[in-house]
């Protein structure tokens, strides 16, 4: 892998993701091209280069698997933010209905499907 790609970082937060990707795979392919180009320059013959060409197809898909690595993560952590979102509505809602209502006609929920120590 070409050590002044890695430092070169894709900024994602100003690309959609078609973008992105597609700038990835630019960059791979000009990394291929370069690769076999040193490799002819370097003189190996035909079967050193094909061992070079998979292990330069291996670095590749390892990038793609940290790409889609990232994606996941990316929207594991939108949807965590989203559910908390949703749980503190929840939880705000139940507060306004307590401080609405009298307190004696409020019942906690009870746990339902789950062992509940307290009831017998």
């Amino acid at each position: 892998m070409n050590p002044n790609m890695q430092n070169q970082p894709i900024n994602s937060q100003q690309l959609s993701y078609e973008q992105f990707q597609e700038q990835v795979k630019l960059r791979q392919e000009q990394e291929q091209r370069r690769a076999q180009e040193a490799l002819r320059n370097a003189g190996l013959d035909p079967r050193s280069q094909q061992v070079q060409m998979v292990i330069q197809e291996l670095y590749n898909v390892e990038n793609e698997l940290k790409l889609a690595e990232n994606q996941l993560q990316m929207q594991m952590d939108a949807q965590k933010r989203q559910i908390a979102n949703i749980q503190q509505r929840v939880q705000q809602a139940m507060a306004q209905i307590r401080s609405a209502l009298p307190s004696n006609s409020v019942q906690e929920p009870t746990m339902q499907g789950q062992y509940n120590p307290f009831v017998q």
